[in-house]
C-alpha cells in the first residue's frame, strides 16, 4: 500500500520497520511513513518509503513498534489544572510522615509567610481510598502539618470527586481563615463559637476535636470547583490569585504531560481564562491548541450580543492557524452529577445524602435566547450538558433554531452527554450534533455515583459509545478531568469497568478496537473541521503521529492500558521521545 505524491525533494524523516495503523476509511496499516516539513510526504512498504530518503534524511528504525495518528483530545483542561504544576504534589505519598516531609521540604524553599498549597491526599485523578490507603490510615493531623510548616500557611486541597472532600488546613492557614480562635463568622458580622464536634456553615463542615474543642484542620465538602458556598470563598482568601507568569509556566510545564501519552492536539471547551488563552497564543506548545470563548451568561443580554458580534470573525470553521485557535463559544446548561448540579430528569441523591432536583444552571429561557444569538452571528456552540434534562434543552433548542437556521452542517458539540438516551442520540444524529464524552466516567464515577447514586437505569447507558456509533454520530473521545494517557482511556472504551470495585457497567455499549482508536483520531478531526489535516496517516495531511511500544489492534485487551509512547511528532517535529527515541527530541 503506498499513499504519495510524485515527490520534488527527499524527505526529512523516514520511520521505517513499523506497525503503521493508518485510520484512514479503511483502517489500513503500512510499515514505514515519510515526512517533508511538517506534512506525511508518503505512507507505504519499507522498500517505497526509503526510495524517497536522501543523504540527509534522518531514517528511524521503528523496529516493530506500532505508529497511530496523534491523539485529538476533544474535551482537556491543560490551563486549568496547570496551575497545580506550582503546588506541592502529593502524588503517590503512602503516609502522613510522607506527606509532611515534602510539605517540610517546600517551606525551605517558599518565603516565609507564604502560602503552601499542595494537591489532593490520594492518587491523582481520582484519589481512590483516601485517607484509608496512608500507612496510618488517616490524615496528617494539624500538630503535624505545624511541625512541618510553622511559618507558612499550609492548605491541602480536597479532591474535586471524592465525597467527604476533605482539605487540610494547618494552624497558620486556620489564622488567616478567621477559625484559630474556635469561632466562625456569621452572616450578619458576629462571630458565633464553634459548639458541635462538627459544625456546618454554607455548606462547609469544620470538623473539631471533641477532647478540646478546637478546629482539627480537616475542612469538609472543599471542592474547589462548583462550590457555590461564600464561606468557602472566605476561607480560601488567604491564597493569592495566580499571576499571569503562574499560569504562563503551568501551561508550558503540563503540556508534557499530554504530549507523553501520544496526544497532539487538545480542545479546551470551557473554563478558559482570558491569561490562559494569552499564554497559548504567546508559547511556543508542543501540541496544537484549540479553544472556546465561554459565554459569561450573568452579563445583561446586550453586553452578551456585544460580546458575541465581536466574537463573530471566528464563525463558521473557526479562526486560527493549524496550531491554534478559536472554535467558537462554549456555555454550560449544567454541573457533574458528582457534585448534584447535573440537570437529570428524575431526583437523584446529592454527595451528602440531600436529593437533588432536576434544575438548569442557567434560566432555560436564557439559554434559548443565547443560542439563538449565537446562531444568527454564524458561531458554533460548545455546551456542556451531561444529564438527561440538560441535554433535552439543548436538543430542543436547537430543533427550534434549525426551523429558521439550517445547523446541521455547523458541527455543533455536546460535550459529556454522559446519560443521553437512546432518543437522544437519535435526535443528535438528525441535527448533526458531535457529542465529546469518555468511558473514564465509568470508571472514576461509576461504582458511587452511577451505581449506588444514579441507579441501574443510568448506570447501564452512561457513555453509551455503542448508541452513538451505531446511530452514525461522530462520537468523540475526551480526558476531562481523567488521565492524560490515551491507551487507558481505549482500553477503558472496551472495558467499561468501574475503578472502585471493578464491575462492569454497560457491556452492551461496548465498541471495537478500531473504534476505539478512530473516535479519539480522526473523530476529533472531523469535529474541528481539519479532517482534511488531522485524525489519519495520509499523505499530504499534517505529520503528526505517535510510536507506541504495544499494538492496541492485537495484545490482550486487558494489556492495551499498559501500552506507552515511546515518541510523539507534531507537524514534523518530534515532542516527546524517551528510551531508544529519547534523541529525538535533541535533533528535532
Amino acid at each position: 500500500m503506498a499513499s504519495k505524491p510524485t515527490p520534488v525533494s527527499p524527505a526529512d524523516t523516514v520511520l521505517v520497520n513499523g506497525n503503521v495503523l493508518t485510520v484512514d476509511a479503511e483502517f489500513r496499516t503500512a510499515q514505514a511513513v515519510a515526512i517533508r516539513g511538517e506534512r506525511l510526504l508518503a505512507v507505504g512498504d519499507n522498500d517505497e518509503i526509503r526510495s524517497l530518503a536522501g543523504g540527509a534524511t534522518r531514517v528511524i528504525d521503528l523496529e516493530g513498534a506500532t505508529v497511530l495518528p496523534g491523539i485529538i483530545d476533544t474535551h482537556g483542561h491543560l490551563g486549568y489544572f496547570s496551575i497545580e504544576k506550582h503546588w506541592v504534589d502529593l502524588n503517590g505519598a503512602r503516609s502522613a510522615a510522607e506527606i509532611c516531609d515534602r510539605i517540610r521540604a517546600a517551606a525551605q524553599r517558599v518565603p516565609e509567610g507564604s502560602p503552601i498549597l499542595t494537591t489532593p491526599v490520594g492518587d491523582h485523578p481520582y484519589f481512590f481510598n483516601v485517607p484509608g490507603g496512608l500507612a496510618e490510615g488517616r490524615f496528617p493531623t494539624r500538630a503535624e502539618l505545624d511541625a512541618a510548616a510553622p511559618r507558612h500557611p499550609v492548605y491541602i486541597t480536597a479532591p474535586t470527586n471524592r465525597v467527604p472532600n476533605s482539605a487540610l488546613f494547618n494552624s497558620e492557614a486556620l489564622r488567616l481563615a478567621g477559625l484559630l480562635d474556635g469561632t466562625v463568622p456569621h452572616g450578619d458580622g458576629r462571630r458565633v463559637r464553634i459548639t458541635d464536634t462538627a459544625f456546618y456553615l454554607d455548606g462547609i463542615e469544620v470538623v473539631r476535636d471533641p477532647a478540646t474543642g478546637w478546629p482539627t484542620g480537616e475542612l469538609r465538602y472543599m471542592q474547589p470547583i462548583y462550590n457555590p458556598s461564600s464561606f468557602f470563598q472566605q476561607l480560601t482568601q488567604f491564597v493569592p490569585p495566580p499571576t499571569y507568569e503562574m499560569i504562563r509556566d503551568g501551561i508550558r510545564m503540563m503540556a508534557p504531560d499530554f504530549t507523553a501519552g501520544g496526544t497532539t492536539t487538545l480542545l479546551e471547551n470551557h473554563l478558559t481564562t482570558p491569561e490562559e488563552l494569552r499564554a497559548y497564543a504567546e508559547l511556543d506548545l508542543p501540541l496544537r491548541m484549540f479553544y472556546t470563548f465561554e459565554i459569561n451568561w450573568t452579563l445583561p443580554l446586550p453586553e452578551i450580543d456585544r460580546m458575541l458580534r465581536m466574537l463573530s470573525f471566528a464563525g463558521g470553521k473557526g479562526f486560527g492557524n493549524n496550531r491554534v485557535g478559536i472554535t467558537g463559544v462554549g456555555i454550560g446548561v449544567d454541573g457533574p452529577h458528582w457534585h448534584g448540579t447535573g440537570w437529570s430528569d428524575r431526583p437523584y441523591p446529592g454527595p451528602y445524602g440531600h436529593e437533588i432536583m432536576p434544575a438548569s444552571i442557567i434560566p432555560p429561557d436564557l439559554y434559548r435566547t443565547i443560542l439563538k444569538m449565537v446562531a444568527s452571528y454564524g458561531l458554533r456552540i460548545h455546551t456542556c450538558a451531561g444529564g438527561r434534562g440538560a441535554i433535552q434543552l439543548f436538543l430542543d433548542t436547537l430543533g427550534e433554531i434549525d426551523r429558521e437556521i439550517p445547523i446541521r452542517d455547523r458541527r455543533w458539540v455536546l460535550e459529556h452527554a454522559e446519560f443521553a438516551t437512546f432518543d437522544q442520540v437519535q435526535e443528535c444524529a438528525r441535527l448533526g450534533v458531535i457529542p465529546t464524552t469518555t468511558t473514564n466516567f465509568i470508571w472514576g464515577k461509576g461504582a458511587e455515583l452511577f451505581v449506588d447514586r444514579m441507579g441501574p437505569d443510568f448506570a447501564d447507558n452512561a457513555v453509551p459509545l455503542r448508541w452513538w456509533l451505531d446511530a452514525g454520530v461522530p462520537v468523540c473521545q475526551e480526558t476531562d478531568w481523567g488521565p492524560h494517557d490515551p491507551m487507558f482511556t481505549i482500553w477503558q472504551s472496551l472495558a467499561r469497568r468501574t475503578g472502585l470495585t471493578g464491575e462492569v457497567l454497560g457491556a452492551h455499549q461496548r465498541i471495537s478496537r478500531e473504534e476505539a482508536i478512530r473516535i479519539f483520531t480522526a473523530n476529533g478531526a472531523y469535529s474541528l473541521f481539519m479532517e482534511d489535516e488531522l485524525g489519519s496517516l495520509e499523505a499530504g495531511k499534517l505529520a503528526d503521529l505517535a510510536v507506541f511500544d504495544g499494538d492496541p489492534m492485537t495484545c490482550a485487551e486487558n494489556d492495551i492500558k499498559d501500552i506507552k509512547a515511546l515518541a510523539t511528532f507534531v507537524g514534523g517535529r518530534a515532542v516527546h521521545g524517551r528510551d531508544r527515541f529519547a534523541d529525538l527530541l535533541e535533533e528535532s
